[in-house]
């Protein structure tokens, strides 16, 4: 009869050794990334990250930068279509958080992906964004999500987790469906820059040890979040970078991903009392 303890070292060694050890065997010690020796891709890649993240930090994610773009999006729609205006102004808080979001696709896809072209000589794919065995691995997604929603559950109802979510309240359902939609597309986005973009930059120079080096900056990505949150994105930076590498394929952190960022805004909305479905079908 197989113990306890054998059981979980099996178990240890199946999902936390072997996909290591597979990364290694698959990535480390080639000798170039696309057109690029693995020193040179390594370079480029921290290179183009550091500034993508300064990019990020200090113009993306500036308040008043998005406040004067919404105004400026309104203008213009007022300017073209001028029976638009009061629609336009009507969603301003929308547009100003949309520019996030574009910020967003700017940094972490647009100039990751003219840099693989221009410089790797490589397409977006090679970026693990083809999604390799994905029915194959949606079990593996559903235990990684479980327990991850669970204690999304429970934070829901912390007041520190209330004062940070939602992004964006809506004023109606398809305004709300809107901005989710494009919250989803944000995440896909920081995939394919965290999980895509760098780990494959830097795979031939640091195999498998490439994923605590993304670990780091995505933990970082995350100050000023509740700290539960910060905690967890480092054990959520490894295990999704992991996934990534080892399935050559960013779609499982995605799917994840996505699911919890749902799950924590349809919570968070709930706590306000945010029911335009139910107030729909009462009225």
């Amino acid at each position: 009869m197989i113990s306890l303890k054998q059981r979980t070292t099996a178990l240890w060694h199946r999902t936390g050794v072997q996909p290591w050890a597979r990364i290694d065997a698959q990535f480390k010690g080639q000798s170039h990334v696309g057109a690029l020796s693995a020193r040179q891709a390594a370079l480029v890649t921290v290179a183009t990250a550091c500034c993508m993240l300064v990019t990020l930090r200090y113009v993306v994610m500036d308040s008043d930068v998005q406040a004067q773009l919404g105004k400026a999006f309104v203008e213009i729609v007022g300017h073209l279509l001028p029976a638009c205006r009061p629609w336009a102004q009507r969603y301003e808080a929308l547009w100003v958080h949309l520019t996030w979001i574009s910020g967003c696709i700017v940094v972490y896809v647009a100039v990751p992906a003219a840099v693989l072209h221009s410089a790797f000589r490589l397409p977006m794919r090679e970026a693990f964004l083809v999604p390799h065995g994905y029915r194959r691995h949606l079990p593996i997604y559903a235990v990684l999500f479980l327990p991850v929603a669970l204690i999304v559950v429970i934070a829901a109802r912390q007041p520190d987790f209330q004062m940070h979510y939602p992004f964006y309240t809506g004023m109606g359902l398809w305004d709300q469906l809107g901005w989710e939609l494009a919250y989803g597309l944000q995440f896909l986005a920081l995939e394919f820059f965290f999980r895509g973009f760098i780990l494959r930059g830097l795979s031939a120079e640091m195999g498998a040890s490439a994923v605590l080096a993304m670990a780091m900056p995505y933990c970082m990505l995350h100050y000023g979040k509740p700290l539960p949150e910060c905690v967890g994105s480092i054990v959520a930076g490894t295990v999704l970078g992991v996934l990534a590498m080892d399935t050559r394929s960013i779609w499982g952190g995605v799917t994840i991903h996505v699911a919890v960022a749902w799950t924590m805004d349809a919570l968070a909305l709930s706590q306000k009392g945010f029911r335009p479905v139910h107030d729909a079908l009462n009225q």
